[in-house]
C-alpha cells in the first residue's frame, strides 16, 4: 500500500471509528435499504477488501483493534442483511430506532443464497479448478480452514478470476476464519 494509499485508509478508519455504533446495517455496507442480494454481496466483498483483519496485521495494536471492530459490524451487518427473516426483522427494529438486532439473534455465519447446494467442484468450470477444490473440500473436512481458503483462490485463479460462486465460499471462509479469531 503507497504511503498517500495509507493515508486514505487511516482516516477512513478514523471515520469508521467516529460513526461505528451511530451506523445502521444499510450505512456500514453502503448500500439502499432496498438492495438486493446481490448488491449486499458486492457491497461486503469490497468493505472486506478495505477492512479485513488479515489485510491490517503490520497495524500497531490499537489500530488491528479498531480495523477488527469496524470488519467484525461489518460482518453482522452482512449476515443480518443476507437472511430474509432477520433482515426483516432487523428493518422493524430500525424503524423503532434500534441500530443493530441482539447479538444472540445474529447467525454466526451468513446463508449461502439459493437453496440449492452445489459442491465446490459442481462450481468449478475448469477441470484444473476442480482438482483444486476437490483439495479444498479435503482440507475443509480436515478442519484446515487456511490450506482451504488458499486452493479455492487457486481453483479461482484456474476459472480465469471470474467465478462469482467461488468468490462467495472464499468470503465464508474468511467470515468463518475470523470468527474462530484466525
Amino acid at each position: 500500500m503507497s504511503d498517500a494509499d495509507q493515508e486514505e485508509f487511516e482516516a477512513r478508519l478514523d471515520a469508521w471509528a467516529d460513526v461505528l455504533d451511530d451506523s445502521t446495517y444499510y450505512e456500514l455496507l453502503g448500500v439502499l435499504d432496498i438492495a438486493d442480494e446481490r448488491s449486499i454481496k458486492l457491497a461486503f466483498h469490497e468493505f472486506a477488501l478495505s477492512f479485513h483483519p488479515d489485510s491490517h496485521v503490520d497495524a500497531d495494536p490499537e489500530r488491528s483493534e479498531l480495523v477488527r471492530r469496524v470488519f467484525k459490524r461489518g460482518a453482522e451487518a452482512y449476515r443480518v442483511l443476507m437472511d430474509p427473516g432477520l433482515r426483516s426483522k432487523y428493518d422493524l427494529a430500525l424503524a423503532q430506532g434500534h441500530l443493530r438486532l441482539e447479538a444472540g439473534e445474529i447467525p454466526r455465519t451468513a446463508p449461502m443464497g439459493d437453496t440449492s447446494v452445489k459442491t465446490l467442484e459442481d462450481i468449478c468450470k475448469t477441470p484444473s479448478a476442480r482438482l483444486c477444490a476437490s483439495r479444498a473440500d479435503e482440507f475443509l473436512n480436515a478442519g484446515d480452514m487456511g490450506s482451504a481458503k488458499r486452493e479455492l483462490k487457486l481453483a479461482l485463479y484456474h476459472d480465469g478470476n471470474d467465478n462469482p460462486d467461488l468468490e462467495e465460499r472464499i468470503d465464508a471462509i474468511d467470515l468463518a476464519m475470523f470468527a474462530m479469531g484466525d
